[in-house]
């Protein structure tokens, strides 16, 4: 228990009081810190650590254990630290969690309108999210692509668990993509320089979200292809994945290029 306590405890409790101390020496956030604006940051948490043990408890199970043995998580960590990477994957998603719940009370406590500061929140991972399609794609070129030609070249398939993994990823990341995009067509809310506002630009920049959308399309053939083509032909399956990435780097290059 003393490692899991001084390794990973106090460095997820440091990230909150960090924030908290930040809060309190930035003006335009200090000024909108009150009691009730306090307890809200705080419940807001809540759903942040749920999703973090989410995650963890698909991580325990991809080392073998059940989501169940969440609740021994302390001892886990205990007798697999330094030996496994599993200590550091669940270190690391509970700390992304607090950072991002961080970032998310810090745009509600400069909003100063809760109601304001929380559809802003939304709106900023909204849109973060919904981008995130094209870095799947830049994820696919640069480590699955190469990862999955030396296996076919070895003799044996892509990486099942990896490419079932990456199209849920892409799936939710589409799914909000495609939420920002009818929100934005179907709301009077204007353009500007607030977070709802550029929100709104975004999902209204058809030429983009129309190439996003190719993006989202090719990565989930991607792992299509990779899942069942190679039962066929390995060749085959290593020329279709490579044109598909080709394809995919002149659709990035178009919106690197692009100016929307």
């Amino acid at each position: 228990m003393r490692v899991f306590v001084k390794d990973y405890l106090l460095p997820w409790v440091f990230i909150i009081v960090f924030w908290l101390v930040l809060w309190f020496i930035i003006p335009p956030v200090r000024e909108h810190l009150n009691a009730m604006n306090i307890f809200a940051i705080f419940l807001l948490l809540i759903p942040f650590l749920l999703v973090a043990l989410h995650f963890v408890g698909k991580t325990l199970e991809r080392y073998g254990y059940s989501r169940e043995d969440i609740r021994r998580l302390p001892e886990i960590i205990e007798k697999t630290h330094g030996r496994l990477y599993l200590p550091k994957d669940v270190f690391n998603i509970v700390g992304d969690a607090l950072v991002f719940w961080g970032i998310f009370a810090w745009v509600l406590l400069a909003t100063g309108d809760p109601i304001m500061g929380l559809l802003s929140g939304v709106a900023m991972f909204a849109e973060i999210f919904a981008f995130s399609v094209f870095l799947i794609s830049m994820f696919i070129w640069v480590i699955i692509f190469p990862h999955s030609l030396y296996r076919l070249f070895t003799g044996r398939e892509p990486n099942r668990d990896f490419l079932i993994e990456l199209m849920k990823e892409n799936l939710v990341l589409t799914a909000i993509l495609i939420a920002v995009r009818l929100i934005a067509l179907h709301s009077n809310y204007p353009v500007s320089d607030d977070l709802i506002g550029k929100m709104m630009a975004f999902g209204r920049k058809t030429e983009l979200v129309s190439l996003l959308l190719a993006l989202s399309g090719l990565n989930f053939l991607f792992g299509i292809t990779g899942l069942y083509l190679p039962k066929k032909s390995r060749k085959l399956t290593a020329l279709a994945l490579t044109l598909i990435v080709l394809t995919q780097i002149l659709l990035i290059w178009r919106v690197l290029m692009g100016k929307f």
